[in-house]
């Protein structure tokens, strides 16, 4: 999944867990949040032989909403443009996975199960799964291309 701005609110970061994918175990990073919005959206799943694609509409936000949001993320990577709702220079560009997580993340602000505002420019989320909340996409649009 990926968008030029993604919105996390009242994130809370749950740790390291390992997750049964179609692959086998992966360990991922597990985070929930009250509500994501992500503005230009693309999303790309690999189905057999096709790679199916879903956008949305060009400089449209979509949003994900609702009760038990629950992402199992692979890496998440983006420029932070904002945490707590306060604008941030440009200068952070952000890439964790579950082998690359900060002590400041793991120690202090998952133990303390904190709720964070955070934005990030090009945001790229690889998920392993999702739990939780509804999918609104405006102007949704979806086609295969082969691997």
């Amino acid at each position: 999944m990926k968008g030029s701005r993604l919105e996390l609110h009242d994130l809370v970061f749950h740790g390291v867990v390992t997750v049964n994918t179609a692959d086998g175990p992966k360990r991922v990073l597990k985070f929930s949040a009250a509500a994501v919005t992500i503005r230009d959206l693309k999303m790309a799943v690999s189905a057999g032989p096709q790679i199916q694609h879903i956008d949305g509409a060009p400089g449209s936000t979509s949003t994900l909403r609702g009760d038990g949001i629950t992402m199992y993320v692979e890496s998440l990577t983006g420029t932070v443009s904002s945490v707590e709702n306060l604008p941030a220079p440009p200068v952070l560009r952000l890439h964790l996975t579950p082998d690359t997580v900060p002590e400041w993340l793991y120690d202090t602000i998952g133990k303390l199960g904190l709720k964070l505002q955070l934005g990030l420019h090009d945001a790229d989320i690889d998920q392993a799964g999702q739990t939780g909340g509804k999918l609104a996409i405006p102007g949704i649009h979806g086609y295969g291309t082969p691997h």
